[in-house]
């Protein structure tokens, strides 16, 4: 078994302690040992000096255990939403044509499986963000109503008169 010396361990503490990007990596070669020896060595000279529990490694620097569970597919960092920025998120995605098996989809990237809604929640909150713009829609379509020209492809397409509905006028 290797023993290396204490100023050593010393300078491993140190790589630890200064947070900065990299430096465990560079000590650890330095000293050609491990990072995990690294990381040990600071936990344990703290244990040593001081009543105060070590901090923990940045999080793109943590030492690998030997054994290792397979990972979760969504695992790495992840989006922190409040439940009032996601109904945002999935109103506006909805509004501008993605679906909500879409929406559902994307949020899966985003977030931790566990705290993904599923679609009928989804749905459920675009109709009730919905509901809540009737009052708003209400004034806004007859105040707009003379200013549009052109309302789908569709209406290029059939020349203003769709017909399979009524309530398309000439545009």
């Amino acid at each position: 078994m290797l023993k290396l010396p204490v100023r050593t361990w010393i300078l491993n503490a140190a790589a630890v302690f200064s947070g900065q990007h990299g430096a465990v990596s560079r000590q650890a070669e330095q000293a050609g040992c491990s990072r995990q020896t690294v990381y040990q060595h600071a936990q344990k000279l703290e244990q040593r000096l001081g009543d105060e529990p070590a901090p923990e490694p940045p999080a793109d620097e943590h030492p690998r255990p030997a054994a290792v569970a397979a990972p979760e597919p969504a695992s790495g960092p992840h989006v922190l939403l409040d439940k009032d920025k996601l109904k945002e998120l999935t109103t506006t995605a909805f509004a501008m044509g993605v679906s909500l098996r879409q929406v559902e989809g994307l949020l899966g990237v985003l977030l931790p499986a566990d705290k993904v809604p599923d679609h009928s929640t989804l749905g459920r909150w675009v109709q009730d963000e919905g509901h809540r713009a009737e009052a708003v829609l209400a004034a806004l379509d007859p105040a707009c109503a003379d200013r549009v020209s052109t309302l789908a492809l569709d209406e290029i397409f059939f020349g203003g008169d769709r017909p399979w509905s009524e309530s398309s006028p000439r545009a």
